[in-house]
């Protein structure tokens, strides 16, 4: 069993990353006429095996300053017990898998009291309805620990789209010119999962 911890940060106010790469990717990608929206939110993870004393701690993240500003940022910190290893890995080569449906686990602690979903809150609140959510965790290939850093990408797409998942990493992982944006295959890893909306036709 493997402990993994994860501190995310999300922008309190208008995320100008986010509102840029959206615009780009409604008005010059295929399929950009299905984003609703785009959002984001930094992740900081680290594991140990259940037991084993952890390589580092959410509360030293969360007070060097490099990670989390208060000014800027709401947090949550996650815990979620897996049977998988490390994302590190997975790493040595691009290429996308699954996002485990737990992920990033069970909050622990966050500036968002009082909200049900930590994690919807640190990605500026809930959906349209009927809406599919694709989450994308991007991450540098080759890294090796023990703190893993990157960035979580959650894409909203417009009911009826086909299959989300496919459309999410189409707009997300750049692959031509008129496909992907926020990914480079060569250099980042990623993993995706769809949160809400139609289930994926197999």
């Amino acid at each position: 069993m493997i402990i993994q911890t994860t501190l995310i940060t999300g922008h309190k106010g208008v995320d100008l990353h986010a509102e840029t790469a959206e615009r780009v990717m409604k008005r010059r990608l295929e399929g950009g006429e299905a984003l609703l929206s785009l959002r984001r939110a930094e992740f900081h993870t680290f594991w140990a095996p259940d037991g084993a004393e952890a390589p580092d701690s959410v509360e030293r993240l969360l007070g060097i300053g490099r990670f989390y500003n208060p000014n800027k940022h709401h947090f949550g910190h996650f815990v979620w017990k897996s049977e998988h290893g490390t994302w590190f890995a997975e790493s040595g080569g691009a290429g996308p898998s699954d996002l485990d449906t737990a992920w990033p686990g069970t909050v622990v602690a966050s500036d968002l009291a009082g909200i049900d979903d930590v994690l919807a809150g640190l990605l500026c609140g809930p959906t349209a309805d009927g809406a599919a959510c694709v989450d994308v965790a991007s991450f540098p290939l080759g890294e090796q620990g023990p703190l893993l850093s990157g960035v979580l990408w959650r894409l909203e797409l417009a009911p009826g789209a086909d299959d989300p998942l496919v459309v999410a990493e189409s707009l997300a992982v750049a692959r031509s010119a008129r496909e992907g944006l926020l990914i480079n295959p060569h250099m980042q890893g990623w993993k995706t999962i769809l949160r809400t909306g139609t289930p994926v036709q197999e």
